[in-house]
C-alpha cells in the first residue's frame, strides 16, 4: 500500500477569519500610530513625508481589509455562484499586492 500525501487544503473559514482579523489589527495599529503622532505637539503645521507614508499605509490597509471581506464572502458563496471563483482569482492577487505595498510603506517609518 502506497502512503498517500494529503492534497494541499484551501484555507478554512476560521483561517480566513483569522487573516481578516490580522489585517484589521494592522490597520488599527497603523491608525493608532498616526493618531499618536498627531497628538504630540509639533512646532509647525508642516506635513512630513512620514505623515504621508502613514496615511498611505492606513489607506492601503483599509482597502486590504475590505478586499479580504469580499474574498471571504466569495469563498462562502462559491458553491452557489460559480462566477465567484473567477472573481476570487482576480481579486486575490490584487489584495496580495496591496498587502506587500502596505508592509513596504510601514517598513519605511
Amino acid at each position: 500500500m502506497q502512503p498517500t500525501n494529503p492534497a494541499p487544503q484551501e484555507p478554512t473559514l476560521a483561517q480566513k477569519q483569522a487573516q481578516l482579523a490580522e489585517n484589521l489589527a494592522k490597520a488599527d495599529r497603523a491608525q493608532f500610530r498616526r493618531r499618536a503622532k498627531a497628538a504630540s505637539p509639533q512646532p509647525s503645521k508642516a506635513i512630513t513625508v512620514e505623515d504621508h507614508i502613514l496615511e498611505a499605509s492606513d489607506d492601503l490597509l483599509r482597502v486590504s481589509a475590505g478586499l479580504q471581506s469580499v474574498l471571504t464572502l466569495l469563498d462562502l458563496q462559491a458553491g452557489d455562484m460559480p462566477d465567484s471563483i473567477g472573481l476570487h482569482a482576480l481579486l486575490s492577487p490584487l489584495k496580495q499586492q496591496i498587502d506587500q505595498n502596505a508592509d513596504r510603506l510601514q517598513a519605511l517609518v
